[in-house]
C-alpha cells in the first residue's frame, strides 16, 4: 500500500480525494495539510511515496515549494492539481520537479491513473491540458497574446470590449454569469490585463473592436 501526503485547503475536497484513493485499497493518505507551511518538514520527517498538491493551497510560492520538495525528498513523486488547465503552468510545474499535473476538473478515474502512473516512474499530464498544449504548438512566439485564447474566451473578449455586461454576455452565449466570469478571469490572465479599461485599450490596439 502506497502512502500519500495530501495538501488541499478545502476539507471537503480533501475528504473526496482521500475517499477516491483509499477506496482502491492501494493507497493510504498518511497526512493531510491545508497549506504548504509544513510541507517540507512533514515530508522529511515521515516516509511518503507520493505527494498530491493543490498548487493554490501552496500559495504564490508553489513552484519553489515543489522545487524544494523534489530536492529535499527525491524519492517522493509529486502530482500537482490545478484549477486552471494552463499549459504554461503545467510546464513550469514539471520543470520545478513535479511528476504529474492534472486539472481539478479531472475525473476520479484520471486522478487514479495519474497517481498510478507517477508511482510507476512515468510523467503524467491530464488529457485536457495536453490537448490545449498541442493547440499552442503552431502559434509563433511573437504572436499576440489573444491568439492563445480559446474560441469561447475570444468571444467573451469581444463582448467585454464592446461594453457588454456579464449577465448580458451570458444570455447571448447561453451560459451562466458564473461561467462568463470564469472565462473573463482566464482571458485577463492570458492577456496580462488588470482592468476593464486595459482590456478595451488592448482590443482597440489589435483591432478586435473599432474605436469610437
Amino acid at each position: 500500500m502506497k502512502k500519500v501526503l495530501l495538501v488541499e485547503r478545502h476539507a471537503i475536497t480533501r475528504d473526496g480525494i482521500r475517499h477516491i484513493l483509499e477506496s482502491t485499497r492501494d493507497y493510504i493518505v498518511g497526512c493531510e495539510l491545508s497549506d504548504g507551511d509544513a510541507l517540507i518538514s512533514t515530508a522529511e520527517n515521515e516516509t511518503f511515496d507520493a505527494a498530491i498538491l493543490d498548487i493554490v493551497s501552496l500559495g504564490s510560492g508553489y513552484l519553489e515549494l515543489i522545487r524544494q520538495l523534489a530536492e529535499h525528498v527525491p524519492s517522493i513523486r509529486i502530482l500537482a492539481l490545478s484549477g486552471r488547465a494552463e499549459p504554461t503552468r503545467a510546464k513550469a510545474t514539471f520543470t520545478a520537479g513535479a511528476s504529474g499535473f492534472i486539472s481539478k476538473d479531472s475525473t476520479s478515474i484520471e486522478l487514479l491513473q495519474a497517481t498510478r502512473s507517477i508511482l510507476q516512474g512515468h510523467k503524467y499530464m491530464s488529457t485536457q491540458i495536453a490537448e490545449r498544449m498541442v493547440r499552442t504548438i503552431d502559434i509563433p512566439p511573437d504572436a499576440p497574446l489573444h491568439s492563445r485564447l480559446t474560441d469561447r474566451e475570444a468571444e467573451v473578449l469581444r463582448h467585454l470590449a464592446s461594453g457588454d455586461g456579464i449577465a448580458e454576455i451570458g444570455r447571448e452565449m447561453g451560459l451562466s454569469p458564473k461561467t462568463i466570469s470564469t472565462y473573463k478571469a482566464r482571458l485577463f490572465d492570458k492577456l496580462e490585463l488588470r482592468s476593464d479599461a486595459a482590456l478595451i485599450r488592448y482590443a482597440v490596439a489589435y483591432q478586435i473592436i473599432e474605436p469610437d
